[in-house]
């Protein structure tokens, strides 16, 4: 039953956040002091997969979605994970490539499935080799060496690669997955081959978080692994150099760190709906206000200072991916929306809300409350790039750009 709201009195609180500590998505890196893979790159708002023809092809965004949610290594994500297909096959289920001194046999060679206009965005013209989506010979054999320093003698030993996500036969035979349940691991299905590639992604950046003196963030030293094998990274002591022996991988490196932020939908987007704050009632306690209250020394969310039994609602269009009990946060409701944000409503004190559920902006989804680690009434409101603790962002702003202001 619902609390009614004058059962008790509005004080300020301090709210206690999970004990856990998550680790931030690393998409900013540097190799070494002269050499930058991705210093330029902006990290994206969210982890949305933009679907269509400027993004991710609908058919896989469930299954990269799917492959980065098995992975609990939190840099790897969805928009990774197809920033690395768009660079390895283009998307192409039946890319294969061909080794610099031999011919791509029956099952053909894989050419750029790019049009004309868009290699022209890309900025390469049509006949090129290619440097940013599917490449007409194996890993690393035609590629730009990063400058005119001493040629790639790492490209002779790449074995040919096949399908979307571009593994050797050796690879598969020790990463390959049967990902569709259907009795076969089919190296040339997607529904096999993202799984994979999950797979061995999250193995590589648990391997690389073992070794933190290398050039490179474990996500950079994966993507450098996926490239080249680990034994190579081994050998560099990280990302090889733009201008060392395999700076084509260098080159693969930057590229997908640069294309993963192209590869959501970004914060701030045309939204249908209306949007509104959670709760009618004053701001408490800021983001980010510094206190051993809380597990990381920062609070990580907005509190709005109202009695118990006060609605809650939905800020704007979206699906309830979490209600019910949360840990140190009580009882919560966990919503994504359709710019690829989540909004998080924590210590409710009952939830109205159900996993499933299409909501709107100003739809009830509960009372406050003071439920999980909470010293009295109140809510705690978060905006998030994921759907757990660890990706917060400073709501303020966000709430500004949907004309709201605290």
């Amino acid at each position: 039953m619902r609390i009614a709201r004058w059962m008790v009195p509005v004080i300020a609180v301090a709210v206690v956040t999970p004990v856990s500590l998550g680790i931030g998505t690393a998409l900013l890196g540097t190799f070494d002091d002269s050499e930058a893979a991705g210093t330029d790159v902006p990290a994206p708002m969210s982890t949305e997969l933009k679907a269509g023809d400027v993004g991710v092809p609908v058919v896989y965004a469930k299954l990269l979605r799917d492959a980065a949610a098995d992975c609990d290594e939190k840099p790897l994500t969805a928009p990774v994970l197809a920033a690395q297909l768009k660079r390895e096959s283009n998307f192409n289920p039946r890319a294969r490539s061909v080794t610099a001194d031999g011919p791509a046999g029956d099952e053909g060679s894989l050419t750029d499935p790019r049009s004309a206009e868009q290699r022209a965005q890309d900025g390469k013209p049509a006949g090129e080799d290619l440097s940013d989506g599917a490449q007409a010979t194996a890993p690393g054999s035609g590629g730009a060496s990063g400058g005119e320093g001493p040629p790639d003698v790492a490209q002779a030993e790449r074995p040919v690669t096949r399908g979307i996500a571009q593994f050797s036969d050796a690879d598969w035979a020790a990463e390959g997955i049967d990902g569709n349940n259907d009795g076969v691991k089919d190296i040339l299905d997607p529904a096999d081959a993202i799984p994979a590639q999950g797979k061995k992604m999250c193995g590589l950046l648990r391997t690389a978080k073992e070794h933190p003196g290398y050039r490179g963030t474990p996500l950079e030293l994966a993507l450098a692994g996926y490239r080249v094998g680990w034994k190579k990274v081994e050998e560099y002591g990280g990302v090889p150099r733009a201008s060392g022996a395999d700076g084509e991988t260098y080159e693969y490196v930057r590229a997908v760190m640069a294309a993963s932020p192209k590869m959501v939908v970004p914060v701030g987007g045309a939204m249908s709906g209306g949007w509104t704050l959670p709760v009618e009632g004053p701001a408490g306690t800021p983001y980010h206000q510094r206190g051993s209250a809380w597990s990381t020394g920062l609070h990580t969310g907005v509190d709005f200072v109202v009695p118990t039994g006060t609605q809650v609602k939905a800020i704007g269009p979206g699906e309830v991916v979490t209600a019910g009990p949360g840990g140190d946060y009580g009882d919560q409701v966990v919503i994504r929306h359709e710019d690829g944000t989540y909004s998080q409503y924590a210590h409710l004190a009952e939830v109205k809300a159900v996993v499933g559920q299409s909501v709107q902006g100003g739809t009830l989804i509960g009372w406050s409350g003071e439920t999980g680690n909470a010293t009295g009434p109140h809510l705690h409101f978060e905006v998030r790039t994921g759907a757990a603790f660890g990706s917060d962002v400073s709501p303020v702003p966000y709430l500004r750009a949907k004309g709201l202001v605290l």
